[in-house]
């Protein structure tokens, strides 16, 4: 009960309205009995139908052939489609939006206006569904049956959408710059996975393709970064079921971190995230990974080191050096054997035109050899990744004073299928798949 000070009197306590993200509204969700079982609900909204996909992790709701948006279990918008064209919205609060016609696939930022109108659209739809499944007549379907407290649930999820306002989104946004540094990049496999910085930036920096990671290189202390851990889990809250699929330690090539530091790190990750269970992923390069010895890999694989991610690119030396890539196929090499001996999987990443027309002979040639000479299996990754020459980056420029000719995106095909033709394994091949940095959002 409250009292009123200047009378005295007494009256039952308000519910205060829940803000963004709010235990209370999220509690529902998460207290929802066998929260794992998919929850379908079906009904029409100004004449057309819609249906809502509940997920332990998601919600998703698709508007006839209109919208279909979804959002995270603390209701942050992270995807939106609309007549053939995607939208991703990325935790630091940037949109990228994703289109394919008879030109090919494009790719472009939206600007913070564009950006906050589509997440006020979202929350908009968001709205209007919850106040018709409140309503009005809707249908329920979850096996077993659904229960009186699946249409609470459902409503509490909405409600959760339609809090994240443009406004909403912008607080979220400068709450995560308080948390992260930016993250440049990570693999593909990884772009659900928690992401978790011991180091900050890039412990070399000298790639002439690559400003991913342009702050000053440093590396964590161990409470530095068990702080990091915590308010990782208080920023993400509800969102991390979203991204529970594994662990990405970043940042760069975080391995490159003396192993006594490195193992002060992961036991943090066993204590306060399971690491062991979930699995811990991290960026390597041949440079420095050489330093690291399998006994080295297997102390970090008791702690849940699963897979390495190790930037070949080429296996020609000479354009490795033209690029100012820091290590030798050699030096790659004898790093993936080491992690594979300690039974940690390897994602090898070759770029697809790099050295344009110069190189392009000798980069196939020897990055056949290099990845035939790492003898990987079908636990580990191949990925190729076509260069994408970012402006303001010396690539260009180095290219152009040189009279390198880039590979039209026919010649980078052709490129692709010889060096996959070319390559021989024993056993199981690994999995080949494309790595396209443009797709990347976190």
């Amino acid at each position: 009960m409250r009292r009123n000070p200047e009378t005295g009197e007494t009256s039952p306590p308000r519910d205060p309205k829940p803000t963004f993200g709010s235990a209370d509204v999220a509690a529902a969700w998460s207290g929802r009995p066998s929260a794992a079982r998919p929850l379908v609900v079906r009904g029409e909204l100004a004449g057309a139908p819609f249906t809502i996909l509940m997920r332990e992790e998601a919600l998703t709701a698709s508007w006839g052939e209109r919208l279909v948006v979804a959002c995270d279990r603390a209701g942050r918008l992270y995807s939106f489609w609309r007549a053939g064209h995607t939208y991703r919205r990325g935790l630091n609060g940037r949109v990228l939006h994703k289109c394919q016609d008879e030109a090919g696939r494009h790719w472009e930022w939206l600007d913070e206006a564009g950006a906050e109108v589509l997440v006020d659209e979202a929350a908009a739809l968001f709205r209007r569904l919850h106040d018709t499944v409140k309503a009005g007549p809707v249908r329920f379907i979850a096996h077993p049956e659904p229960t009186p407290l699946d249409r609470v649930v459902c409503l509490a999820a909405l409600e959760l959408g339609a809090r994240f306002t443009a406004a909403a989104a912008r607080a979220d946004a400068a709450r995560f710059a308080r948390v992260y540094a930016p993250i440049g990049i990570l693999p593909p496999d990884q772009y659900l996975a928690l992401v978790v910085q011991g180091t900050i930036g890039c412990s070399f920096d000298t790639c002439t393709f690559c400003d991913l990671f342009g702050q000053r290189y440093r590396v964590k202390t161990p409470l530095e970064f068990a702080k990091h851990v915590e308010d990782v889990r208080a920023y993400l809250g509800p969102s991390l079921s979203l991204r529970r699929r594994s662990i990405f330690f970043g940042s760069a090539n975080a391995l490159a971190v003396p192993i006594a530091r490195l193992v002060e790190h992961f036991d943090i990750l066993v204590r306060e995230l399971d690491a062991k269970t979930r699995g811990v992923g991290a960026f390597v390069d041949g440079f420095t990974g050489l330093r690291k010895t399998t006994a080295d890999f297997l102390m970090l694989a008791k702690r849940g080191l699963r897979r390495v991610y190790i930037g070949l690119e080429s296996g020609h030396d000479p354009l490795l050096a033209f690029v100012r890539k820091p290590a030798t196929a050699r030096q790659a090499i004898e790093t993936v054997r080491a992690a594979k001996a300690a039974g940690v999987s390897v994602g090898v990443i070759v770029m697809i035109g790099l050295g344009g027309d110069r190189f392009a002979d000798a980069h196939v040639a020897d990055t056949i050899t290099a990845v035939n000479a790492m003898a990987l299996g079908p636990t580990d990754v191949l990925y190729f990744s076509e260069l994408v020459e970012i402006p303001g980056t010396p690539y260009p420029v180095l290219a152009a004073h040189e009279g390198l000719r880039a590979l039209s995106p026919a010649e980078c095909r052709e490129q692709r299928r010889r060096i996959r033709e070319g390559l021989r394994f024993v056993g199981a091949p690994p999995k080949i798949t494309s790595y396209d940095i443009r797709e990347f959002v976190y």
